[in-house]
């Protein structure tokens, strides 16, 4: 039989509001010689308080929402283990949601968060182009950090990588090659990395005095499905028996791993290797890029450490202080691997 509080202040001969005090460790209106009774009888009985019921007295749930687009993407469980490691070792437990890129799923997720009595929210957008849900949470003043993915026309606080620079650095080693011939296969247009990326591409081109046109655009989901089917498709217009030599590319940049590995499925397929025939760099820089043949080149973020500073910033703010900048912005880092050459071969 679960204990409550009632049966708590029976045994004591007291309110519930005085075991409520002991409770939640308030001075006032209860003696010395009651508070050491209504203790020893918590301690007898092992009484546990209903976390959520203590949120509602003190107003401090101790409890934050982390909400994802897509909890599938191995890129993500890395992210969410840098925001638990934080809140654990303050005290506080993580109400993960996966809003499957759907923004209305996502606006629920916020609904749902806020009557659990939430302390505060880490955001990673299905989409950023709505600011829809942050209304919500701004109309109820939960505090909350945006993490990875931008939100067009907002200046809330959060953590982002350096999209543009990971491109450029991807974009500077492929097309330092003798007679690139580029494919850059972009996420999707709606979201805030693909843009980023896509402009760092844009940067080098110009840097190099190419038109954009110069290189082949095409526009995938992020899957490895994705990655495979457009490349597939680039070599299916090849005319039969064509050699290496004729391939309309010789690069690949892809917007992220998973697309990198679909590509790669779809050049072992028609034959081609890898990195003699077609050079590949990725972006993510997720477990699976080590554990492909060959190793994935790509664009490596700090993922655990992106995770674990928006943590670190919604706790400062759920304790009312003002940080010095709104925003923190980690550095990407070129790793190269099996699938790219040494410049100039």
């Amino acid at each position: 039989m679960k204990i409550t509080i009632s049966d708590i202040a029976k045994q004591a001969g007291v309110s519930k509001a005085t075991v409520s005090r002991v409770l939640n460790n308030r001075p006032e209106g209860v003696g010395a010689d009651k508070r050491a009774q209504i203790q020893a009888i918590l301690d007898e009985t092992g009484f546990q308080p209903s976390g959520f019921a203590r949120g509602l007295a003190t107003g401090v749930s101790h409890s934050i929402g982390l909400i994802i687009p897509n909890i599938t993407n191995p890129f993500y469980p890395l992210l969410v283990r840098g925001v638990e490691d934080v809140l654990n070792r303050a005290g506080y437990s993580l109400f993960l949601c996966n809003s499957d890129g759907d923004i209305t799923k996502e606006k629920d997720y916020v609904r749902v968060l806020m009557e659990k009595g939430v302390d505060g929210v880490i955001l990673n957008s299905a989409v950023s182009d709505c600011d829809c849900q942050l209304d919500l949470l701004e109309d109820q003043q939960v505090p909350y950090v945006l993490l990875d993915r931008i939100i067009e026309g907002q200046t809330q606080f959060g953590v982002f990588l350096d999209n543009r620079e990971g491109a450029r650095l991807a974009a500077r080693h492929l097309l330092a090659q003798k007679d690139c011939r580029l494919i850059y296969l972009n996420g999707p247009a709606e979201h805030s990395q693909s843009k980023l990326r896509l402009a760092g591409l844009e940067d080098v081109l110009r840097e190099k005095g190419l038109a954009l046109h110069s290189i082949r655009i095409l526009q995938g989901d992020d899957s490895i499905l994705s990655g495979k089917t457009l490349i597939g498709e680039a070599l299916d217009s090849r005319q039969p028996n064509a050699s290496a030599d004729s391939l309309p590319f010789n690069a690949i940049f892809a917007c992220n791993d998973l697309m990198a590995i679909g590509a790669m499925q779809a050049l072992k397929q028609h034959s081609i290797k890898v990195p003699e025939d077609v050079q590949l760099i990725g972006f993510d820089d997720i477990e699976l890029a080590q554990l492909v043949e060959p190793a994935l080149s790509t664009v490596s973020q700090p993922t655990f450490e992106m995770g674990s500073k928006s943590a670190e910033l919604l706790l400062y703010l759920i304790n009312g202080k003002k940080p010095r900048t709104k925003t923190v912005t980690l550095k990407p880092a070129l790793v190269l691997r099996g699938t790219t050459r040494h410049i100039g071969h």
